[in-house]
C-alpha cells in the first residue's frame, strides 16, 4: 500500500518527496497530520507533472473527519478537484454516501454524485448543568437533551401535541429511544458546501436496510447536515406502496430538533363536533420560543382557528393560547377561548405572574373538546400574583376573579388577597406567623349576589413551638392564637352576619415513639417498625355564627387532617376542641434492598367536648369519637403494588369511604390498574355561601350531595398481544348511576421505523344548570400513523392514553427484548 500526504499550501515537490519517504508499512500516525492535510492511499499511484495524481486499487482519500474510498481516485492538486469512480463511498461525519462516480472540489465541498445512496446518523449534543456541550454519537447514549419541555420531530410532524404547555427548561437527559438512522437515494446528488446537499428524484426513509415499508419521494430534496434538517419539494409519502400524503413543500428534521414548517394534518371524529381535520403550522422562532397556528375544520361546527405562542427565558416563561370559531353551524354564534399565562422572577426574591382564561359560552369545553379533564371544567381563573421569598418571610399578593360555566358555582372574588408568613428559630424554639388580608366581592353574573355578604377579612395566627427529639421518639408542645376581624361592605341580613373581631387561643401537644425489630421471613431479612402517635388539641369555644362564610369548608378526615388543629379550611371558622388523636403505623422494610414492602396505619380521634362550631346548614357532631381510619400500602415482590383506605363510622356501623387500588407491572409495556371507590359523604356537603334557599343554591346543594356519593370501579392497562402489538384500555363505571363515565379501547403496533395507534374513547360530559343537570355523551375516534421521525398522520392519542392508563409506556421507549 502506497501513501501520499499533501499539506495545504505546499507545492507538488513535497508530494513527490512524500512518495519517496513513505511506502507500505511506514504509515504516519493520523494524530501527527494536520487536519487540513490530505492523505491519499492506494495500491498504485500515477503522478502527472506534479499537478495531478491518480490512486488505483483500494483507493482512499482522508481529510479531517471526511473519508472517500473507491476503486480509483484522481486528484488535481492545482484545481483541488477530485474524481472518484467505482464503488465510491463517502463518510462525512454523520453522513455516509455511496455511488458509482463522484466529482468534488475538496476545499469548498462542491460537486455531484450520480445514482447516489445516503445514510445519516443522528447527532446528539449532551449538555450537563454548568458544563459545555459535547457531541456524541447515537450509539453512546439512549437519551436526548431538551431545550423546551417539548420538541417537534421535524416541521412535518412530531410525537407531541403542539397545544400542550411548556413547563420548564431542563439540561437533564430524558430517556427515549433513538429514531432509526435515516437513509435514501437520488438520481443525482449535488454537494453545495460542507454540510449542504441537494438531491433530485430522491427517496427518504428511516426504515432499516431491506425494509421499505414507507418512503418519502420528492422531485427535489435539500439536506443540511449541520442542523440535521431537510426540505422537500413536490413530496409524496408512500406507506406500503400506497400514497397517503402529498405536499408541494415539506420540511423535516432527522435529529429530533424543532423546525419551522407545516406539521402533519390530523383528523378524527367526535359525536358532538363531527369529523374534524386540522392543519397546523409550526414556527420555530428561537431555541426558547415557538408558535403554532392551526385551522381545525369540524363538519358539525365549522372552521376553528387556533394559535399558541410559547416562550421560555432564564427568569420568565409563559404561554398564550387563542381559539376562535367564527360562526358555529349549530348555534350560529361565534365562540372563542383565551388562555394567557406568564411567570417572571425579579431580583431580591421577588416574582410575579398572571393567568387568564375565558370562553365565549358555558358549553364551549363540553362541545368542542375531547378530553374529559377539559370537558369537566366549570371554573376558569383570572388572576395576578406577586411573591417575595427570603430565609424568614414569604409574601403573596393575589387578585383573583373567575368565570363560572355551570351556573351555580360562584366563588368569591379576591380583590385583593395579601398573605404574609414567617418562620424564625431561636435555638430549638420555633416561632411562626401566618397573616392574611382579603377583600371578598361577588361577580355581577351571580344571580344571588345581592343576598351574599361582601367585605374585608383580616386573620393572623402566631404560634410558638419546640420539639424535643430523642432516638426513641419526639414531643412537640405548641401554643398559638387565632385572630380574625371582619368589615362588611354588603350585609343583606344583619341578624345573620356581623362585623366581628375574635381572638381564639389554641394549645396542642404532639408526641410519638419509635420501636423496631429485625426478623426473617422466607429466608429474607426484614426490619419492622412500630410508630405510635398521640396528638392533643385544646381550643376554647368562641361564638363564630355571625362570621360570613367566604372561603371555608370542612376538611375531609384523613391521616393528614387527623393530626391537624383546625378541621376547617379557610379563615372563617376555628373549631372548638378538647380532643386527642391516636394512631399507630407499622412498616416492613427489606434489609437487602431498603424497599418498604408493607405499611399499615390505623387512627381515630376522641372528643372530650361537644362540637359547638360548624358551618351553616351542617349538623353538629353527636358522637364522642371520629370515624376510624385505616390504610394499607404493599409493594410486593410479585410486581403488585396495592393501596387500600377505609373510613368506618362507629355510630352508624357503616363505611363512609373505602378505596382500594392495585397495579401490576411485571415488565415494561405490561401494566394492569384496578381500583374501586365507595364514598358516602352527603352529611359533610360544603356550604355554598348563603342561607337563602334560592333555586340556584338548592341545585348546587343537590349536585354536591350527588357528587359526594360515589360508587365506581376503574380498570385500565397496557398489555402486549404478540410481537410489536400492544393493547390499551380503560373502563370507568359508576355503580351508583349505572352508567359508563369513561371508556377507552385501543391497539398499538410498533414496527420499529413506524408505529400505528387506533383508540376509541367514550366520555360522559355533565353540565349543571340551576335546577337541573344534563349529560351528553361524546364519542371520539383516534387514528395515528407515526413514520419514524418524519410524520405523524392522524390525531395523536398519546395524551389521552397517558391520562387514562397510569403506568403506560410509549412503545418506542420499551426495550427491544420486551417488544
Amino acid at each position: 500500500m502506497l501513501k501520499s500526504i499533501v499539506s495545504a499550501g505546499f507545492s507538488a515537490i513535497f508530494l513527490l518527496c512524500s512518495l519517496c519517504a513513505y511506502s507500505e508499512g511506514t504509515d504516519v500516525p493520523f494524530s501527527e497530520i494536520s487536519k487540513d492535510s490530505i492523505v491519499i492511499e492506494g495500491d498504485k499511484f500515477e503522478i502527472y507533472l506534479d499537478k495531478q495524481m491518480r490512486s488505483i486499487g483500494n483507493a482512499s482519500l482522508h481529510k479531517g473527519d471526511k473519508d472517500i474510498v473507491g476503486d480509483e481516485i484522481e486528484y488535481n492538486v492545482q484545481n483541488d478537484e477530485l474524481h472518484a469512480v467505482g464503488n465510491v463511498h463517502i463518510n462525512f461525519g454523520t453522513d455516509i454516501l455511496s455511488g458509482p462516480e463522484l466529482h468534488l472540489r475538496l476545499s469548498e465541498y462542491v460537486g455531484d454524485m450520480r445514482d447516489a445512496t445516503f445514510q445519516t446518523t443522528r447527532k446528539l449534543v449532551k449538555t450537563t448543568p454548568g458544563g459545555t456541550p459535547k457531541t456524541i454519537s447515537s450509539s453512546q447514549v439512549t437519551a436526548k437533551p431538551k431545550q423546551m419541555a417539548e420538541t417537534r420531530e421535524g416541521s412535518i410532524a412530531g410525537d407531541d401535541n403542539p397545544s400542550q404547555t411548556v413547563n420548564s427548561v431542563s439540561n437533564l437527559l430524558e430517556t427515549e429511544a433513538i429514531p432509526p438512522t435515516s437513509r435514501g437515494d437520488a438520481s443525482i446528488l449535488f454537494f453545495e458546501g460542507p454540510d449542504k446537499k441537494r438531491l433530485l428524484d430522491a427517496r427518504y426513509t428511516t426504515c432499516g436496510t431491506g425494509i421499505d415499508d414507507w418512503y418519502m419521494n420528492a422531485k427535489e430534496m435539500k439536506l443540511d447536515s449541520y442542523s440535521q434538517s431537510g426540505v422537500s419539494k413536490n413530496a409524496t409519502v408512500e406507506f406500503k406502496g400506497v400514497p397517503i400524503l402529498y405536499s408541494p413543500w415539506m420540511g423535516f428534521t432527522y435529529g429530533g430538533q424543532r423546525s419551522t414548517g407545516f406539521l402533519t394534518p390530523s383528523y378524527g371524529n367526535t359525536s358532538l363536533g363531527g369529523f374534524e381535520f386540522t392543519v397546523p403550522f409550526y414556527w420555530n422562532i428561537a431555541p426558547n420560543m415557538d408558535a403554532t397556528f392551526s385551522a381545525r375544520d369540524l363538519t358539525k361546527r365549522g372552521v376553528q382557528l387556533q394559535g399558541q405562542f410559547r416562550y421560555l427565558e432564564e427568569n420568565f416563561s409563559g404561554m398564550d393560547t387563542l381559539e376562535y370559531l367564527p360562526s358555529d353551524l349549530e348555534s350560529g354564534k361565534s365562540r372563542y377561548y383565551v388562555g394567557l399565562k406568564h411567570q417572571e422572577k425579579f431580583n431580591n426574591g421577588w416574582s410575579a405572574g398572571f393567568s387568564y382564561e375565558k370562553v365565549s359560552d358555558n358549553l364551549y369545553f363540553s362541545e368542542l373538546s375531547t378530553h374529559i379533564l377539559t370537558t369537566s371544567r366549570v371554573i376558569l381563573p383570572q388572576q395576578f400574583n406577586v411573591n417575595y421569598d427570603d430565609s424568614t418571610w414569604h409574601f403573596n399578593g393575589l387578585v383573583q376573579k373567575f368565570q363560572t360555566l355551570d351556573g351555580v358555582s360562584y366563588p368569591y372574588e379576591r380583590l385583593p388577597q395579601l398573605t404574609l408568613t414567617g418562620t424564625k428559630y431561636y435555638g430549638d424554639i420555633k416561632t411562626n406567623l401566618v397573616t392574611q388580608l382579603v377583600v371578598f366581592n361577588t361577580d355581577n353574573s351571580n344571580p344571588n349576589a345581592s343576598a351574599l355578604p361582601t367585605g374585608t377579612r383580616f386573620t393572623a395566627f402566631p404560634t410558638v413551638s419546640e420539639t424535643f427529639n430523642r432516638p426513641y421518639g419526639y414531643l412537640t408542645p405548641k401554643v398559638g392564637a387565632h385572630f380574625s376581624s371582619y368589615a362588611l361592605n354588603n350585609n343583606p341580613n344583619p341578624s345573620l352576619y356581623g362585623s366581628e373581631q375574635q381572638v381564639i387561643p389554641s394549645l396542642s401537644l404532639d408526641g410519638g415513639l419509635y420501636f423496631d425489630r429485625d426478623f426473617q421471613l422466607a429466608s429474607r431479612a426484614y426490619s419492622q417498625t412500630l410508630e405510635p402517635r398521640l396528638f392533643y388539641v385544646y381550643i376554647p369555644n368562641v361564638d363564630q355564627s355571625k362570621n360570613p362564610v367566604f372561603d371555608t369548608g370542612l376538611i375531609d378526615l384523613n391521616f393528614s387532617s387527623l393530626y391537624a388543629e383546625n378541621q376547617f379550611s379557610g379563615g372563617d371558622r376555628v373549631n372548638n376542641a378538647n380532643q386527642i388523636s391516636t394512631g399507630i403505623t407499622t412498616r416492613f422494610i427489606d434489609n437487602d434492598t431498603g424497599i418498604q414492602r408493607l405499611s399499615a396505619s390505623i387512627g381515630q380521634r376522641y372528643y372530650f367536648a361537644d362540637q359547638k362550631v360548624t358551618l351553616p346548614g351542617v349538623l353538629l357532631r353527636q358522637s364522642n369519637s371520629s370515624d376510624i381510619l385505616t390504610g394499607l400500602s404493599a409493594n410486593l415482590q410479585n410486581h403488585w403494588k396495592v393501596d387500600a383506605y377505609w373510613l368506618y363510622n362507629t355510630v352508624d356501623s357503616g363505611t363512609v369511604r373505602s378505596t382500594i387500588t392495585g397495579r401490576y407491572t411485571p415488565e415494561p409495556g405490561k401494566v394492569l390498574n384496578l381500583s374501586y371507590t365507595n364514598r358516602n359523604d352527603a352529611a359533610t356537603t360544603l356550604y355554598f355561601g348563603s342561607l337563602v334557599n334560592t333555586p340556584a343554591i338548592l341545585a348546587a346543594n343537590a349536585a354536591a350531595i350527588q357528587a359526594a356519593n360515589v360508587n365506581q370501579f376503574n380498570i385500565s392497562g397496557q398489555w402486549p398481544l404478540k410481537p410489536g402489538w400492544f393493547a390499551v384500555g380503560r373502563i370507568n363505571y359508576s355503580l351508583q348511576t349505572k352508567q359508563m363515565i369513561e371508556s377507552l379501547a385501543g391497539v398499538e403496533y410498533n414496527a420499529g421505523c413506524w408505529k400505528f395507534r387506533a383508540v376509541m374513547q367514550r366520555i360522559t360530559t355533565i353540565t349543571t344548570i340551576p335546577g337541573a343537570s344534563t349529560g351528553a355523551i361524546n364519542n371520539a375516534l383516534f387514528f395515528q400513523l407515526e413514520l419514524g421521525g418524519l410524520a405523524s398522520i392522524g390525531t395523536d392519542p398519546l395524551g389521552v392514553i397517558k391520562r387514562s392508563v397510569p403506568g403506560y409506556i410509549n412503545t418506542s421507549q420499551i426495550p427491544e427484548t420486551f417488544q
